[in-house]
């Protein structure tokens, strides 16, 4: 069983799956940052133009728009690169900028370098700051009556250790003539 969403494109009323619901916004969003910010009819007509092809697609208005419907209209649209470079960064889902191509930033203990356990480690190249910095106020806080012990003991708990990293040999392949 799937939730659906009522959802208005173009001023005309269609229900949608989450799936279905989650790609079309993505798809928009896209599209959005890469047009001009003065430009505000393009958007409209490229909603208009999914709208028409929904219904043309799904014939009655009961019937509710799935994943592979917003695939293929998006795959007749075409790609949000064609729209030109982005103007604006994505949004990732705590509101921060991101690129396309730039990965999501996670918490993790680097398996190396780290003096005992890499929450200092982790906790510095997540935020992009000197690890020495933050091992000061580890030990400082510690030695002022802070529990920064016992928080560095619960971090290294919950935090994961860094994936291992698989390195794929690369396949020689000589044309033998």
């Amino acid at each position: 069983m799937k939730e659906t969403i009522n959802v208005n494109i173009a001023q005309q009323a269609f229900t949608m799956d989450m799936d279905a619901y989650q790609t079309l916004t993505a798809y928009l969003d896209d599209i959005g940052r890469r047009l001009s910010p003065t430009d505000t009819e393009t958007l409209g007509d490229i909603e208009s133009r999914i709208a028409e092809i929904f219904r043309e697609r799904v014939p009655s208005p009961m019937m509710v728009i799935t994943y592979g419907v917003v695939r293929s209209v998006m795959n007749q649209i075409g790609d949000p690169e064609l729209f030109g470079e982005a103007y604006r960064p994505m949004r990732d889902s705590n509101g921060n900028p991101r690129f396309p191509g730039e990965e999501p930033r996670k918490l993790f203990r680097p398996r190396s370098p780290r003096s005992i356990a890499g929450v200092c480690s982790g906790i510095a190249n997540y935020y992009s700051i000197d690890v020495t910095l933050v091992r000061i106020i580890f030990i400082v806080g510690f030695f002022a009556g802070f529990s920064t012990g016992l928080l560095y003991l619960i971090m290294w708990i919950a935090i994961s250790e860094e994936p291992q990293q698989v390195i794929k040999p690369e396949s020689n392949q000589e044309n033998k003539a």
